[in-house]
């Protein structure tokens, strides 16, 4: 019995662990906010390694070179409780949603590229052009609307005849 509490006992003070372990995770969260949210979707190889490198350095913030097994549970589940108390607060507070979710951007309306929201989120012509082909249209004056959504994905909405 004394070793399973000697396993499980924690070898920083528990009020050190909460506050580092929520500061780092809500700046984690607050830094990944700022990804631009095509990558969000389609995350290229170069984003997934800034996004691994990020991770990684955060883990060893939070851990600041803890290896007791009392210490990491503790810090994993309060990341698990700060990941649903913000999606808890995303879900039921309308300001907080506007701040952690990215918006909808309109990149093709009647027919015509909007440029300058492709530009700001880094959507190049060949890629909206792809996705069009993809979405089984042979001309962009066929779409009454292509939107980048919070997530990702492009949706895309063909003119009725």
């Amino acid at each position: 019995m004394a070793i399973l509490i000697e396993t499980f006992s924690l070898s920083q003070p528990l009020l050190e662990i909460l506050i580092r372990t929520s500061i780092v995770f809500l700046m984690l969260v607050m830094l990944i906010r700022v990804v631009p949210k095509r990558n969000a979707g389609n995350i290229s190889p170069n984003d997934m390694l800034i996004l691994i490198v990020i991770g990684t350095i955060g883990a060893t913030l939070i851990t600041a070179g803890s290896y007791h097994i009392g210490d990491l549970l503790l810090m994993i589940g309060l990341v698990l409780v700060w990941g649903y108390v913000l999606d808890f607060l995303e879900y039921r507070v309308p300001f907080i949603r506007r701040l952690m979710r990215h918006k909808q951007t309109q990149l093709v309306k009647d027919g015509r590229m909007l440029k300058r929201n492709m530009r700001r989120e880094m959507i190049t012509e060949e890629e909206l052009v792809s996705v069009l082909r993809l979405s089984g249209v042979e001309d962009i004056s066929e779409v009454r609307l292509a939107v980048l959504e919070a997530e990702g994905d492009i949706s895309v909405i063909k003119k009725v005849d």
